[in-house]
């Protein structure tokens, strides 16, 4: 009988484990729209951040329909940095003027996080990283890298076959708050 008091205890502690974090995550996912217009007033970021703890922060992706313009097939992104349920800072992300987007994973860093998105098709892609750290309590670009490829010659079936890396050192370094993605796609 010990064995099954046992189990299901574990079983318990499991189910509230596993649902747990997603209530966490729905919440912020709900509350985004409305911490939206709270967290960020005229571009200044209304919440401390302490930069010691990257696990205060994370990031969410939501539809921007206000950005949709009548030849968009899709509802443009933004990129969303949260610290509990408030979004701190904004990042729009390219709708019709990169070709083929893709927004992937980002990574938090010893410093900050880092962005990598890819975009192109035909005989260029390109993959780019933005990197930004935490300092004084506020998060700020500070290097984008740029791997762009390109095809020589497209009839030899050889695609993508040349490689040219870009790497921009921002002095000083940017806050996120005026970052705009767009400006570094080339």
């Amino acid at each position: 009988m010990r064995s099954r008091e046992f189990t299901g205890a574990f079983l318990g502690v499991w189910l509230w484990l596993f649902f747990v974090p997603c209530s966490v995550n729905s919440l912020a996912t709900m509350t985004t729209s409305h911490a939206a217009v709270a967290g960020v007033v005229d571009g200044r970021i209304t919440r401390a951040l302490d930069c010691n703890k990257p696990s205060e922060y994370s990031f969410l992706v939501v539809q921007n329909p206000k950005r949709q313009r009548d030849s968009d097939p899709i509802i443009p992104q933004g990129l969303n940095v949260v610290v509990g349920d408030e979004v701190i800072a904004k990042i729009e992300l390219p709708n019709a003027e990169a070709k083929n987007f893709s927004l992937n994973p980002i990574e938090k860093t010893k410093v900050g996080f880092a962005v990598k998105v890819d975009w192109g098709g035909g005989v260029y892609h390109y993959e780019i990283q933005y990197n930004f750290w935490c300092k004084a309590n506020h998060f700020y670009l500070y290097k984008v890298r740029r791997d762009s490829f390109s095809t020589k010659h497209p009839d030899s079936g050889n695609f993508l076959d040349i490689k040219r890396t870009k790497i921009i050192r921002l002095k000083p370094n940017l806050p996120i708050e005026k970052f705009v993605m767009n400006d570094y796609l080339q």
